[in-house]
C-alpha cells in the first residue's frame, strides 16, 4: 500500500473511486493496477448515479497520460450521466493514502500528540509537586522582591515596607470610661430648605455637606460603640495599610488597659500582612486558621528604635530558617461591635484588641490582620 500517484498535479483515478454524486468508478483494465486497484481511463463507466439513476461514463482526463492508448482519468474528470453537465466528477485526491490502516503521517501525528500529552501530564505533575512543596514551605512574611515559591532569606539591605506595614500603638488613659449602651449619636443639623432657583444658582453643596457629616458621624458612632469599654490606641510610630480606630481592653469585662506617664504601659506592635504585597502567593493566613496559637515562619524580625528626633522607627533583620518562628493571630469579625477583634486569653495578661475600619464596607472574608 502507498499513496495515490499524481498526473501533472491531479490524482490518478482508480477502480472503486467515487464520484461527486456517489457513483463508483469501474475499471476496464484490471491488469494495470496501482496498489492493487485498476486504473480508470476515459470511456470507463460507473455504477448507476444515485441522483439520476443512469449509468455514468468518464468523459475527459489527462491527455498527456494514457493507458493502452486511452487517456487516463484523473481527479475532477467529468462523468456524463443524467445529471447536469459538470455536476458529476471523479474524486481522486492527489497523494491520498490508499492503505487499509492509518497513513504514516497520521501514525506519526498520533505519536507526536501522545508524546505531547505525556509531556503535558509530566509538567502538570511537576507543577503540582512544586505547588505542594511551596505550600509546605510558605512563610508568614517575606520580602516582596521574592517571587512566588521563593522563601529564601535575604542578605542585602532593603526597606521594611517590602515585608508589610508595621505600626506601634500605645493605649491612652480614658478620663471617663464609656460603655457601649451610653454611646450616643451626635445630632447633625439639617440644611435649610432652599428654592429651586437658589439650588440652581448656588448648587447642592449644603445637602452634600450634610450627607458627608452624617456619614462621618455614623462611622464615628460605630467606632465609639465598638471601643466604648476599651482604651483607644494612639499611633506612636510607623503606619498600617488599613486606616481606622484601634483599641485594647482587658479580656475580663470592665478591665481597661491604659498607658502613659505614671501608668503601666500597654503597647502593641501591629503588623499588617497585605494581600497584594506578593502577587500570586496563596493566602497563608487561611491555612493557619485551624492552627490558632501556633507559630509561623517569617523572613524578617522587627525591633523599634528611636531615630534622631526621638520617634520610634522599625528596624528589621533577615531571619534564616531555624530562627524564623513568630506567633500569628487572625482578627475575626465581631457583628456585635461591627469591628474586628482578637482575644488573647491564654496568657497571664488577657487582652481584647479591637479594630474599627474607617470605611463601612467591611471585607469580612479577604482582609487579613495579624498580631
Amino acid at each position: 500500500m502507498g499513496y495515490r500517484s499524481t498526473n501533472y498535479g491531479r490524482g490518478q483515478a482508480l477502480h472503486g473511486d467515487r464520484t461527486t454524486t456517489g457513483a463508483i468508478c469501474c475499471s476496464t483494465l484490471p491488469n494495470c493496477t496501482e496498489h492493487g486497484r485498476g486504473v480508470i481511463r476515459v470511456g470507463d463507466k460507473t455504477t448507476a448515479c444515485p441522483k439520476c439513476g443512469k449509468q455514468g461514463v468518464v468523459a475527459d482526463g489527462e491527455p498527456r497520460v494514457n493507458w493502452m492508448g486511452q487517456t487516463s482519468a484523473v481527479d475532477g474528470s467529468v462523468v456524463i450521466c443524467g445529471c447536469p453537465h459538470g455536476t458529476n466528477r471523479v474524486i481522486a485526491p492527489s497523494g491520498e493514502w490508499l492503505g487499509s490502516g492509518p497513513s504514516p503521517e497520521q501514525i506519526a501525528q498520533e505519536k507526536h500528540q501522545a508524546m505531547l500529552a505525556a509531556r503535558l501530564k509530566e509538567q502538570e505533575a511537576e507543577a503540582q509537586r512544586q505547588a505542594e512543596e511551596r505550600d509546605r514551605n510558605r512563610v508568614f512574611a517575606k520580602s516582596c522582591l521574592c517571587g512566588e515559591g521563593c522563601n529564601d532569606a535575604g542578605t542585602g539591605r532593603e526597606p521594611h515596607t517590602n515585608f508589610g506595614e508595621m505600626a506601634f500603638y500605645q493605649a491612652m488613659p480614658n478620663d471617663a470610661p464609656q460603655h457601649a449602651q451610653a454611646a450616643k449619636r451626635k445630632a447633625i443639623p439639617k440644611p435649610k430648605q432652599r428654592s429651586a432657583l437658589y439650588l440652581w444658582w448656588n448648587g447642592h453643596h449644603e445637602e452634600m455637606d450634610y450627607q458627608a457629616a452624617v456619614a462621618a458621624e455614623e462611622r464615628a458612632w460605630t467606632a465609639r460603640t465598638a471601643i466604648a469599654d476599651a482604651s483607644e490606641l494612639a499611633l506612636v510610630g510607623g503606619r498600617t495599610i488599613t486606616s481606622g480606630t484601634w483599641a485594647v481592653r482587658g479580656a475580663a469585662l470592665g478591665e481597661i488597659a491604659t498607658g502613659g506617664l505614671g501608668a503601666p504601659v500597654a503597647g502593641l506592635l501591629i503588623g499588617m500582612y497585605p494581600g497584594k504585597l506578593n502577587d500570586g502567593e496563596q493566602d497563608f493566613i487561611d491555612r493557619m486558621r485551624a492552627e490558632q496559637m501556633r507559630e509561623a515562619p517569617t523572613r524578617v524580625r522587627f525591633t523599634w528604635e528611636n531615630d534622631a528626633s526621638g520617634n520610634p522607627t522599625p528596624r528589621g533583620w533577615h531571619t534564616p530558617p531555624g530562627k524564623d518562628s513568630v506567633r500569628v493571630r487572625r482578627m475575626e469579625w465581631d457583628s456585635r461591635r461591627q469591628a474586628y477583634t482578637f482575644i488573647r486569653a491564654q496568657t497571664a495578661l488577657p487582652l481584647v484588641v479591637i479594630q474599627v475600619e474607617i470605611h463601612q464596607t467591611f471585607p469580612k472574608v479577604t482582609t487579613q490582620r495579624a498580631l
